[in-house]
């Protein structure tokens, strides 16, 4: 199969998806071509996937990448053409003819929130988009639910597909010490509202249990505002810088992990922690609040510092429980993310959707 990806400028569930894609592409023996921002081009390139890529900004960004998209289809007439995040679904379905939609499958990972996407694009374009894709795939059920009361897609056309996530640590790994508690918060990218619902619930905890210290994944260079910022608090803290590779450190060395809603609807950390089996507290919103009722797990609560704060009280209080249902539910969750199950899943699409589009992708636009 010839696979054609486009991904916009996106966060860390963007590149996680973005990775794992291109992992089950290649071991299936696809042929691959990727149309990606320079922030993503330069992670991937070294896998060996011909990129095409592009400084992202604005209306710019989107020119260029339109006039990519073009030149790589003068190139390499894709079977599938899959555009991951709705930035990258408006390119290929806006620049492209009613016939491209055909093959066609866009994937949404975050929240349509006017505010973030132009509001006036949410109410008139992007509902005609999403129902032209041949199919639209979603990392949750509330996005998965939006798509069709909302926007009008047909639920037939739309599925609830994750991005995977594989353990960093061994069965039986998680922390086991009663000298925390230790909250873990992998939020180093995201606004300062979210910062400041981490830093505050754990201030606030610290009343309860004075040993309480807030620990921060934070991705390269977020970490000097990150520390900028808890400049005067009082509390302990410290951040690690965390890549793929350094997620056991992590995840190994906290009691807990706290997940505020922030710009991703799904949290990598969220997933990486029930894999890990480690104890949950996240805020009642999106993906979150989905992916913890499902699996029986976690502690949700509102999103808020002082729901926060009594959620990692309770949490703490009765740690070995947590920690049993945790690692209980841990075989679940990797079952649910294992990043080959979610590629069996992307690969059924694919097929699917290179069956049933048997006419060529004309550059013209046949609207």
């Amino acid at each position: 199969m010839r696979l054609l990806l486009l991904a916009s400028e996106g966060g860390d569930a963007q590149r996680r998806a973005l990775h794992g894609l291109l992992a089950s592409a290649r071991a299936r023996g696809d042929e691959v071509r990727m149309l990606a921002p320079d922030r993503e081009g330069k992670l991937l390139r070294d896998a060996g996937i011909p990129i095409e890529s592009w400084q992202p900004g604005g209306l710019f960004h989107v020119l260029r990448s339109i006039g990519a998209l073009r030149r790589a289809l003068d190139r390499h007439v894709p079977d599938v053409i899959h555009a991951l995040g709705w930035a990258a679904g408006a390119v290929v379905l806006g620049a492209l003819p009613a016939s491209a939609a055909a093959r066609t499958v866009v994937t949404l990972l975050d929240p349509l929130r006017e505010g973030e996407i132009p509001k006036a694009f949410v109410e008139r374009r992007l509902p005609e988009l999403l129902r032209r894709a041949a199919h639209v795939t979603c990392a949750y059920e509330t996005l998965a639910r939006e798509v069709v009361e909302r926007f009008g897609v047909a639920a037939e056309h739309v599925s609830v597909v994750p991005y995977g996530v594989a353990a960093a640590l061994p069965p039986g790994a998680a922390r086991t010490g009663d000298d925390g508690p230790i909250v873990g918060y992998a939020g180093g990218a995201e606004p300062e509202r979210a910062w400041e619902i981490a830093f505050d619930a754990v201030a606030s905890a610290q009343r309860t249990f004075p040993a309480a210290q807030l620990r921060i994944a934070a991705p390269g260079s977020a970490g000097t505002p990150l520390r900028a910022y808890a400049r005067g608090r009082d509390v302990r803290y410290d951040v690690v810088a965390v890549t793929d590779a350094g997620a056991t450190a992590f995840f190994g060395a906290i009691d807990l992990l706290i997940v505020p809603q922030g710009r991703d609807g799904l949290p990598w950390a969220l997933l990486q922690a029930l894999v890990d089996g480690v104890p949950v507290v996240g805020a009642d919103r999106d993906g979150i609040g989905d992916t913890l009722r499902a699996l029986g797990t976690g502690l949700l609560v509102d999103d808020d510092d002082a729901a926060f704060a009594q959620g990692i009280v309770h949490t703490w209080s009765a740690i070995e429980g947590a920690r049993r249902e945790a690692q209980g539910r841990r075989a679940a969750a990797i079952a649910a993310f294992a990043p080959a199950q979610v590629a069996a899943r992307m690969t059924t699409i694919y097929d699917r959707i290179a069956a049933a589009a048997t006419s060529p992708i004309p550059l013209e636009n046949d609207d």
